[in-house]
């Protein structure tokens, strides 16, 4: 399969929109879709949102397409703080591949992406966290160098759901 990623734009908003929302309850809606997921979706995946974050400085987000339709994305960002102390860097805010085009290079390579964005910023590490429900994703990021370093929660509506913070450490590129 061949694939090209580019910086997402402002006419991206809709795709990413639908994109995220599709990959979000894909991964998390295992035993259906409740009204707290289809809520969660609808505001944390909005088109407005994603406008917000394509015109936040402080965020890069870059789209992967495979004969022009969006089947991935990344979305880096610089100016959150990550739950474990000691841990700074970028935070990799959003790996999304859409799950025929899993194990196909896309989200390596929006990874390699990320990392190559936040070298480029000064980060010395980047950082994410992953569901602790999806074993699929965290074997990736272990596959990548990823370590875990800690736990932290992410609630939607009350209710805790407890994800692994992984970091890595950037290679510099002597000048």
């Amino acid at each position: 399969m061949s694939f090209a990623s580019r910086p997402a734009t402002t006419s991206d908003t809709l795709t990413l929109s639908a994109l995220a929302t599709q990959v979000f309850l894909d991964t998390y809606a295992t035993r259906g879709i409740s009204s707290e997921l289809a809520r969660e979706a609808a505001t944390v995946y909005a088109p407005a949102v994603f406008g917000q974050r394509l015109r936040d400085a402080s965020v890069e987000l870059w789209l992967a397409t495979s004969g022009g339709h969006a089947v991935g994305f990344v979305d880096v960002a610089f100016a959150t703080a990550c739950p474990v102390p000691g841990v700074g860097g970028a935070e990799v805010f959003r790996l999304y591949v859409q799950r025929p085009f899993l194990r196909q290079g896309v989200g390596r390579a929006l990874l390699a992406e990320a990392e190559r964005i936040a070298c480029g910023r000064g980060a010395g590490d980047v950082w994410l966290t992953a569901w602790v429900g999806n074993e699929r994703a965290l074997a990736f990021y272990r596959a990548q160098g990823y370590r875990d370093v800690g736990a932290t929660e992410y609630v939607i509506e009350g209710t805790s759901h407890e994800n692994r913070v992984l970091c890595k450490r950037l290679a510099r590129v002597a000048a």
